[in-house]
């Protein structure tokens, strides 16, 4: 009576998808088939004694077409759906901006709402950013509420921001705050999805293998108008997942042989550029290379500094022996090689510099009094740079005011600390 989608990659086609209370029928491009469908809905509403809420159900055409999408709509009695616009991001943000109750900010300090948007604020839109690319848009949103709760709390006055957030949001052993910087756990989240393709076993799997992963090699994927909407969204990150994960060569099927890293810390594509710019095979995998007896082809003759190279190349792959097991994906930053979406977040952090306060942090002193040392206090220097046209040099002596100066360089702070020890 009814066949779900693609039943040329599974038998009889997927029909019915079930995640906690929910329930997601599919069927094929059939008004007979929709017929049937609601019929059977009816049947399970008299044999059960439930009732089907029809209003709160959508009916998705995966073609997009707006007259089909009418015509099923009608006839199940419920709405049409339609694809993700940035106006379907509003509820995240309204809903971060009710969980910022005036009374909370208020009777917090600093350090209460550091934890309370670290704990909870930060985590609020993971879910919706595990699945799907966030809109820059919709980022600076949630953002300004994070901002504005951390800063002013529950206050209507505005306040100064006294360090910026793009170093507040950085790991605590780099100068940061530890806040989690709402893009790059997007793109964490979003890696892991590549990680279940390539390691993991089910049927969304087998379907996506079957469809796109014919040669078994995921960089060989290619942005397309025909994509859905969340397979475009991965490939915007997939350089970030090729980089941190190595394969290990069984047969050879599933490795690219110039984009992936398998013989070395880099691809071959990056360790020598010049030979993949002229080499005919760049989209062959290892087990094709080998089957080639490991010589790479190439569109011309190779001058010496080419031959060089090439030699390297051949030093390099000769060393390795296929066999007949499944290649398999290992992630670098993990001594077990199973991909972890913390160890992805600290790998985009990587780049960040900044002066460590591990001893601060460390300093068994309330939260509120760590933060102040660490440069969020509103001294003379920080005015100046807010422009504030006061003077600037200290009240016990002419240097200028600083965070650094006012706690441990001037002659009457060293003074009094040290009566006080």
């Amino acid at each position: 009576m009814i066949k779900g989608p693609v039943p040329e990659y599974i038998k009889n086609g997927v029909a019915v998808l079930q995640y906690a209370d929910d329930t997601i029928f599919c069927i094929q491009d059939d008004k007979e088939q929709a017929s049937y469908l609601k019929l059977l809905l009816y049947l399970y509403e008299d044999m059960s004694g439930l009732k089907i809420n029809f209003t709160k159900s959508e009916v998705i055409m995966v073609s997009q077409e707006e007259s089909k999408s009418l015509d099923f709509s009608n006839m199940f009695n419920c709405s049409a759906g339609s694809r993700i616009h940035i106006a379907d991001w509003l509820p995240i943000c309204e809903k971060i901006m009710k969980r910022l109750d005036g009374w909370k900010g208020s009777a917090l300090s600093l350090g209460g709402r550091l934890v309370l948007v670290n704990s909870y604020l930060s985590n609020l839109p993971v879910y919706a950013m595990s699945m799907f690319w966030l809109p820059k848009t919709v980022l600076e949103r949630m953002d300004t509420a994070r901002k504005k709760f951390f800063w002013q709390g529950g206050s209507m006055k505005k306040k100064y921001h006294l360090i910026k957030w793009i170093k507040i949001t950085k790991p605590k052993g780099k100068g940061g705050l530890g806040i989690k910087d709402l893009r790059r756990m997007n793109i964490s989240l979003l890696c892991k999805w590549w990680w279940k393709v390539e390691n993991g076993e089910g049927i969304w799997q087998e379907i996506v293998r079957k469809k796109y992963l014919k040669k078994g090699m995921i960089c060989m994927l290619t942005k397309n108008p025909k994509n859905s909407p969340v397979g475009n969204d991965l490939l915007k990150v997939r350089h970030i997942y090729l980089k941190g994960r190595t394969m290990r060569v069984g047969n050879g099927k599933s490795t690219s042989f110039w984009h992936d890293k398998w013989c070395s810390l880099v691809s071959l594509a990056d360790k020598f550029p010049e030979l993949y710019q002229i080499n005919v095979g760049q989209k062959c995998s290892v087990e094709e290379m080998k089957r080639k007896n490991w010589r790479p082809s190439f569109r011309r003759w190779l001058h010496e500094d080419l031959q060089n190279q090439y030699r390297r190349l051949l030093d390099i792959i000769f060393r390795y022996s296929l066999n007949s097991d499944k290649d398999y994906a290992k992630w670098d930053s993990e001594k077990s090689g199973i991909f972890f979406v913390k160890s992805t977040y600290k790998h985009l952090c990587r780049h960040d510099y900044g002066l460590n306060f591990s001893r601060i942090w460390k300093a068994k002193l309330p939260l509120k009094i760590r933060l102040v040392i660490q440069n969020s206090i509103l001294t003379k220097g920080n005015l100046g740079k807010r422009k504030w046209k006061g003077n600037k040099s200290c009240a016990f002596c002419s240097e200028n005011e600083s965070v650094q100066h006012l706690f441990f360089e001037c002659s009457t702070a060293k003074y009094v600390f040290g009566s006080c020890l």
